[in-house]
């Protein structure tokens, strides 16, 4: 089964700085094709903006784009999961905050963003390898 490191390897991070405000957050957001960003203080997670913080925090409650800052409407109640944790169990922790994104972290650092259809991807290649080797055991002679 791969692991988060194969998975992350050669995927850029894409971060804000605490401080931007949410039009530039989200116009770097749409460039970058990604519905969630990391917040950093420096190189300190301090917290993420998702489509739903737009939603929810910006949109909903008419602030201004222009002038309200990513670090009021961001989320901080992390979800994070450890470089050498298993599938199974960064999807219990997705499930319980019912989330789509998690942040993978390695030595306290940040190094990558796994969506859900990345953990599903992975499901489905360790089913296809299982299928394939009952497959080879059943019919070969």
């Amino acid at each position: 089964m791969e692991s988060f490191q194969e998975i992350l390897k050669g995927r850029d991070v894409f971060t804000v700085q605490s401080g931007l405000s949410i039009k530039d957050t989200v116009n770097y957001m749409a460039d970058k094709e990604v519905g969630l960003v990391p917040v950093m203080n420096n190189d300190k997670l301090v917290g993420v903006f998702s489509e739903r913080d737009l939603v929810k925090r910006v949109m909903a409650k008419d602030k201004d784009i222009n002038s309200t800052l990513v670090d009021e409407v961001m989320s901080t109640d992390l979800v994070i999961g450890r470089i050498d944790e298993s599938n199974e169990s960064v999807l219990a922790k997705m499930k319980e905050a019912k989330t789509r994104h998690i942040l993978i972290i390695d030595n306290d650092k940040l190094i990558g963003v796994l969506s859900l259809r990345d953990l599903l991807e992975i499901d489905l290649n360790h089913c296809k390898t299982t299928v394939e080797v009952l497959n080879n055991y059943i019919y070969s002679k």
